[in-house]
């Protein structure tokens, strides 16, 4: 009687993992069994520590290899990741021990995953056996395998009629030239047990960059199984948390999950990251650009306080950046929640590799209250745009009404036009250090501003002394015994977004002041 085959396609094959050969199966005596592991490179048989049973010695020629590629799994008792390649005549793998004497049946076979061309049908591969390691019985496969078109890949293949000795000694080698492969050996004391395996979990949402706690959803679509998950990037086993109920995340973990359920093999092992981002902690928000493509938009991603934004119609290619080269319809627009302070953003040029031809660009960025209405924050053009390089742009001082930011390709005659690494800072409330809201006091402003080494105190009062701080409320400079239009230097400041404090006679002040 022949005994069915399962052909596993390779591509379903590499996404299971080494758990899928373990079970809550009873009843199955299993003389001896090597999955080969999942080593993470090839190795000679020889210098590999990853064997599964340690009380029996395995040999090679030495050339005979694990490989970690093209996994034998589908099937029932898959291991996946490691097998064993013998591609000439000349390599061959050899297991010496195995103790059969166990057996009660008058039947002992052995399996083993088998992968083949579509040429192929089994006969060159030749396994033998010996109880002295000298004279060698060579075991006919079982099985019948199919050829032709759409017939390579994986086959759980049977021998025979081994006998029941305590010293037993197997080889496998190979009689042409080809690409041969074994993996998942098995010795079992009457036929072997197949089962099914459990589907793998699945988590909603998946695994990804978060601002928020997330609520994660564990589940399964084999009925009555149980999921067994960690959270600290271990791989489940029987003592591992069962899922009851869904699951909080509120902090960076990488989540690992399994399913399993009696008579069956267990499911293979779902691996999810999660990453969770503080906003608390941060006043720079950089919009995350990465991912897109032309058929498949994906929209900006922005912390709470920022809400997601679309793209026009020019899209991200799948670089980490946004490219702009139709005038007039290359838009990107940030929609935002919350107030802003201040705008930076790389940009670079290019045409063809060619930096000459780059030329006749127009690249306006604008703020707006309502969508509708749009103020100029920033103008660009190729004499400000690099075509070698990425350039830093900014800061560029922002309404803390703005609710919408926009870049626009507003001409190009030729050339393309790429955005990257795009911050909103956020505008910060007063603090202990006693830093009033912005626009508070007299109208008129330092000047100019933005400024670069120096600016005037364009304030028509005396102030006793003006104070610098940074956006996070730090102290940065003095000035004392100020003057309207005295001439106060910045030269050792570092570029960025500034508060100016002062009490003068007319008032308490407080402007915001841009060191670029």
């Amino acid at each position: 009687m022949k005994q069915k085959i399962t052909r596993i396609k390779t591509g379903i094959a590499a996404m299971l993992l080494l758990s899928a050969a373990t079970s809550k199966v009873t009843g199955q005596n299993i003389l001896y069994e090597e999955n080969f592991g999942n080593p993470s490179y090839n190795t000679l048989v020889q210098d590999y520590d990853g064997w599964q049973d340690t009380s029996v010695l395995y040999l090679g020629n030495g050339t005979c290899d694990i490989r970690s590629s093209s996994a034998s799994t589908g099937y029932g008792g898959a291991s996946g990741g490691g097998n064993v390649m013998i591609n000439d005549t000349v390599k061959w793998f050899q297991v010496s021990g195995i103790n059969t004497s166990s057996a009660t049946n008058i039947t002992v076979k052995l399996y083993c995953g088998f992968r083949k061309s579509t040429a192929e049908n089994g006969e060159h591969l030749l396994v033998e056996f010996s109880t002295d390691s000298i004279v060698w019985t060579s075991l006919p496969m079982e099985d019948t395998l199919p050829t032709g078109s759409g017939t390579s890949g994986w086959y759980r293949v049977c021998f025979p009629n081994l006998p029941v000795h305590p010293h037993l000694h197997l080889r496998f080698s190979n009689t042409t030239n080809t690409d041969l492969r074994i993996d998942d050996i098995r010795i079992t004391d009457g036929d072997e047990i197949v089962l099914e395996t459990v589907a793998t979990p699945t988590c909603t949402p998946g695994g990804g960059t978060y601002y928020e706690p997330q609520t994660v959803l564990l589940e399964c679509t084999t009925h009555g199984a149980t999921i067994r998950y960690t959270l600290d990037g271990t791989v489940p086993n029987e003592n591992s948390t069962p899922y009851s109920e869904p699951i909080t995340i509120d902090t960076t973990c990488t989540l690992k999950a399994s399913a399993e359920m009696e008579g069956m093999y267990n499911s293979a092992i779902l691996t999810a990251h999660y990453t969770l981002i503080d906003t608390n902690a941060l006043v720079a928000l950089p919009f995350n650009i990465s991912q897109n493509s032309e058929s498949e938009k994906v929209e900006l991603k922005t912390m709470p306080g920022f809400r997601s934004s679309k793209l026009g119609a020019s899209y991200a290619d799948g670089a980490a950046k946004f490219e702009a080269k139709n005038a007039g319809l290359a838009t990107l627009i940030a929609h935002l929640d919350s107030e802003p302070e201040s705008l930076l953003f790389d940009v670079k040029g290019t045409k063809g590799g060619n930096p000459s031809s780059y030329s006749g660009i127009l690249f306006v960025v604008s703020e707006s209250a309502d969508g509708t209405h749009w103020s100029t924050v920033a103008t660009l053009n190729e004499n400000d745009i690099h075509t070698e390089s990425y350039t830093h742009q900014g800061s560029f001082a922002l309404s803390q009404d703005t609710r919408y930011i926009r870049w626009l390709l507003a001409a190009a005659n030729s050339g393309n036009t790429q955005l990257n690494n795009i911050v909103i800072n956020k505008h910060q409330a007063s603090d202990d250090s006693g830093i009033d809201e912005p626009g508070t006091g007299p109208d008129p402003d330092p000047y100019p501003n933005p400024a670069e080494t120096s600016f005037r105190w364009n304030i028509c009062d005396y102030a006793m002394e003006v104070l610098l701080y940074d956006m996070n409320g730090n102290f940065i400079k003095a000035w004392t015994e100020v003057n309207p239009g005295d001439l106060l230097d910045i030269e050792s400041i570092a570029p960025g977004c500034y508060l100016l404090k002062a009490v003068t006679q007319i008032g308490r002040i407080t402007k915001k002041l841009i060191i670029k």
